[in-house]
């Protein structure tokens, strides 16, 4: 039976949070630093923009999932090498190919107090592979067959197939367990089993977290709290953390990468994985046409977007968008949509459009390199006859509007969820999500995805892998532009904060967990 969407009011949450918990008591040692009522530091953070939502499992953003990687946690997470580790489950065990049994940790709650058992678990897995959810993990938990419960703190989850890639899934920050308030119709949750839990929200400005001394491993916690203020705009968030401010920051923007790594009073850690990439409507119109998205992959000059969008931090991807660095990455296919407008102009003929088209190119207000790529992709595309008007909501709103396939074309700057190949799956298929092409669906692309995930031996996989990226190659369901750097930046009173490698750079909020900011 499907578990409905998410909900409990945030508001509501925090009103009711102010009054039994208050807020965090904030104090000064001697030198400034902001230390709670039991002299622990309190990390003052600046984000990038206030969190879309925190709805249970969404995927909104990375603002959004690093106030989540705080509040909330899993059966597993990851450590600050990206290997997975037990988390709420002490240990787990793998019988055969298809069955997972997690053993929880004892006595564990929930932020309100209640406590977390298996039935806790066994609801959020479910409420997470339910495809009417769209959980930004639900191409994983498609294998998931169910998730019995022995006992309160036994979990057997039963695969109807191998899924090689469950576990990195699992650990992703958006698979936290929930309480069963967080399943009521229309509203957030911001209840859950992570080392923070929020008690005050100025909206459009803020947020306060406090140490949950309730978490499994709270001994462990250094911090007091952590203090999120917003900063949409890159360079007032780097001149935050130049004037101390804040103590750390993440989106770094790339053109403040050396004045950052010159202050040696800042630490710049910067991790290479992320892609830019256009997203196409391919429901109707001309984007249908495998042709004219070829066309459009062809058109653009990636080499342009990365000297003057990324300041030379990123590297042209003209082809399938496994990292180079990965031992799945075909350099046979580095090239497939190389900067060919000739080859454009050809492709653009073959499927009737000889004289081109005009288009939207939804792209957003509040980031700055992805107005710039924006921008050098029209100019691009108008050279081999597209004309394209830009479309610049705030980043809530497009969100929202690459969701619902309100676009035709769209500028997109997101990563995999995972740092197995498998992370091919969150680009091409499942519920609509505003990292995939809108509407975009292919029987042979989708049973190559599903071998991936079924098949074990690494060799054999490896093949799988390579047949799929030829198969994007020719149906071209996104047109790779570049990958880029993206980095956190902190100052030097910080210890013990990591940026996680490759596309885990978004769960890289694990890591407060062994942050402390010091005298």
């Amino acid at each position: 039976m499907p578990v409905p969407p998410a909900g409990v009011s945030r508001r509501s949450l925090l009103q009711l949070a102010g009054v039994l918990a208050g807020a965090v008591t904030l104090s000064a040692c001697g030198s400034g630093s902001p230390v709670d009522d039991e002299g622990r530091p309190i990390l003052n953070f600046g984000l990038s923009g206030e969190p879309a939502t925190l709805r249970p499992g969404a995927d909104q953003g990375a603002a959004s999932l690093f106030v989540v990687s705080l509040l909330h946690r899993g059966l597993v997470a990851y450590d600050a090498d990206g290997a997975v580790v037990p988390a709420l489950a002490s240990s787990w065990e793998t019988t055969g190919d298809t069955t997972h049994t997690f053993t929880l940790r004892p006595g564990l709650t929930f932020h309100d107090g209640t406590a977390l058992t298996s039935a806790d678990v066994a609801r959020t897995l479910e409420f997470l592979a339910d495809p009417a959810n769209s959980a930004r993990i639900a191409s994983a938990m498609g294998s998931v067959a169910e998730a019995r419960t022995p006992d309160a703190t036994t979990v057997v989850v039963r695969h109807s197939e191998p899924n090689a890639a469950f576990l990195a899934y699992l650990a992703d920050p958006s698979a936290g367990v929930l309480p069963p308030s967080a399943f009521g119709p229309d509203a957030e949750n911001t209840v859950g089993a992570g080392p923070f839990r929020l008690v005050r929200e100025s909206s459009g400005f803020a947020m306060t977290l406090e140490r949950f001394d309730g978490y499994h491993d709270a001994g462990s916690v250094r911090l007091g709290g952590v203090e999120i203020s917003y900063y949409t705009d890159g360079n007032a968030r780097t001149n935050a953390l130049l004037s101390r401010e804040v103590d750390l920051i993440d989106y770094v923007p790339w053109e403040s990468f050396d004045q950052i790594d010159s202050d040696p009073d800042l630490t710049l850690d910067a991790q290479s994985g992320l892609v830019m990439y256009l997203a196409f409507n391919v429901t109707e119109g001309p984007f249908a046409d495998a042709r004219v998205r070829r066309a459009v992959a062809h058109a653009i000059n990636r080499d342009n977007v990365v000297r003057s969008v990324f300041s030379g931090h990123a590297r042209p991807v003209a082809g399938p968008p496994v990292p180079v660095e990965s031992p799945f990455h075909d350099p046979g296919l580095a090239d497939a949509w190389a900067h060919d407008p000739d080859r454009a102009r050809a492709l653009l003929a073959e499927a009737g459009y000889p004289g081109g088209f005009t288009a939207t190119l939804l792209t957003t207000s509040q980031y700055a390199f992805h107005q710039d790529t924006a921008v050098s992709v029209q100019a691009d595309l108008a050279a081999v006859g597209i004309a394209v008007t830009l479309d610049n909501p705030d980043y809530a709103t497009r969100i929202q509007q690459g969701n619902a396939g309100d676009y035709q074309l769209a500028v997109n700057g997101n990563g995999g969820i995972v740092n197995d190949p498998a992370f091919l799956s969150d680009f091409l298929v499942g519920p609509a999500n505003y990292k995939r092409s809108f509407g975009f669906t292919d029987p042979v692309t989708e049973e190559l995805l599903a071998q991936g995930l079924r098949t074990t031996e690494p060799a054999a996989r490896a093949a799988v892998y390579r047949r799929l990226q030829q198969r994007i190659a020719d149906t071209t369901p996104f047109a790779m532009i570049s990958d880029r750097a993206q980095a956190f930046a902190r100052s030097g009173r910080v210890q013990g904060f990591r940026n996680l490698p490759g596309f885990l750079t978004f769960d890289s909020g694990y890591t407060a967990t062994t942050t402390t900011v010091q005298d």
